[in-house]
């Protein structure tokens, strides 16, 4: 039970965390996937954005 708690808490501070840097919901959703590992989205993350959109992964 603890480690679903831990998991939803990182979940949910990846999505605070992306909503802050400027994205939008969809775009959170993808970043929370890709940067899985993480507890915050990276800064360059527009940058990443832009080359996921151009090949298509997005």
């Amino acid at each position: 039970m603890i480690t679903k708690c831990v998991r939803f808490a990182n979940r949910s501070e990846r999505f605070m965390h992306a909503y802050s840097v400027g994205l939008t919901g969809s775009q959170a959703a993808w970043a929370a996937r890709k940067y899985r590992g993480h507890r915050t989205v990276p800064t360059h993350i527009m940058d990443d954005m832009e080359a996921a959109k151009a090949s298509g992964q997005l």
